[in-house]
């Protein structure tokens, strides 16, 4: 057995909403000791073609102990709801149904993780037929829960029956954070046992290199809410001040 950490859900320059290569976010994550990249572009400007060029850049990004696993993230019509998916799945167009993105990610033997269920309160649209085809639910996503993750997140997994996930939701560098998955492999790190892992469950979130449990309650969990909230105030105080400039 192998063990390795990941981090989850980054977008490099191929997504409309990003710019970093994936050479550069293989670099910056190796000297932060990731050694897996979970890569979730998103899926709203790909092709099969590109999708298929896409695969190949990962490969080819790959190597100097990181590897970079390609992946997609799949939204309904309206932008609400979010399915990262990784493994052998065929290209399954810019927008599709989520219950169809389950199905073919089943079939396939993938893997898919909802996406941080409180943006835009996408956990309201939650269809209990989806449990039984994901893998697990984010927790605590980076981009959108900030330093804390939400506070009803573990119960919300656990009303799921689904596995607990961290995601940094990369897009610039305001998303490094010390969030991590520790993936537990069968072999070396290729994208097969990475898959594996993820599909049979063999993985934990760490936040601070220690179990991300420990945040979601107790005396730890109140301290980094209440530092989420500072950091909010003064992100909104900071942009109230230069939109007020401009």
């Amino acid at each position: 057995m192998t063990t390795v950490r990941a981090v989850a859900h980054i977008h490099s320059e191929w997504s409309d909403d990003a710019s970093w290569p994936l050479d550069r976010l293989a670099a910056a994550f190796r000297k932060r000791g990731r050694s897996v990249l979970l890569m979730c572009e998103h899926s709203r400007t790909f092709t099969e073609a590109k999708w298929e060029e896409y695969v190949q850049a990962c490969a080819a990004a790959s190597g100097d102990g990181v590897l970079v696993v390609p992946g997609l993230e799949y939204n309904d019509a309206d932008n609400v709801v979010h399915i990262p998916v990784w493994g052998e799945v065929p290209f399954l167009s810019q927008t599709p149904d989520i219950a169809d993105v389950l199905a073919h990610t089943r079939a396939a033997d993938g893997v898919a993780v909802f996406a941080h269920p409180w943006r835009r309160n996408a956990w309201r649209r939650f269809d209990p037929a989806w449990a039984k085809d994901l893998t697990a639910v984010e927790i605590w996503n980076r981009k959108y829960d900030g330093w804390a993750p939400n506070r009803q997140a573990r119960a919300y997994a656990e009303r799921l029956g689904l596995p607990p996930f961290v995601a940094l939701d990369f897009h610039g560098a305001r998303q490094f954070f010390p969030l991590a998955m520790e993936l537990t492999l069968t072999g070396p790190p290729s994208r097969t046992t990475v898959e594996d892992a993820l599909r049979d469950g063999r993985f934990e979130p760490l936040a601070f290199s220690r179990s991300a449990l420990r945040l979601t309650s107790g005396v730890g969990g109140l301290a980094l809410a209440a530092a989420e909230a500072a950091r909010a105030v003064a992100a909104r105080t900071v942009r109230a001040a230069l939109n007020r400039r401009k």
